[in-house]
């Protein structure tokens, strides 16, 4: 998250709400077939990136990088957001 920092607390974001947030992204693609997602229908980390990021977006203006990865086989894809 990049931004001014606000309030009292002097924060960019509740990275609770961003918590959630992901979590409700995530239980989207859970247990489902990634390539019968629109926009994943190849689902490389690159596109998922993506996809996170244009969900996220809109709630998190100041969202500016979304990395997934994939630790059993040593992979990952940074994604800065502009």
């Amino acid at each position: 998250m990049r931004g001014e920092a606000t309030g009292a607390i002097g924060w960019v974001a509740d990275l609770g709400d961003l918590d959630r947030a992901l979590c409700a992204v995530a239980a989207d693609l859970d247990h489902g077939v990634l390539n019968e997602t629109p926009g994943l229908e190849s689902p490389t980390l690159e596109r998922l990136c993506l996809y996170f990021a244009e969900r996220l977006k809109p709630d998190f203006p100041g969202l500016s990088r979304v990395v997934v990865s994939r630790p059993t086989v040593n992979e990952s894809c940074a994604l800065v957001v502009s």
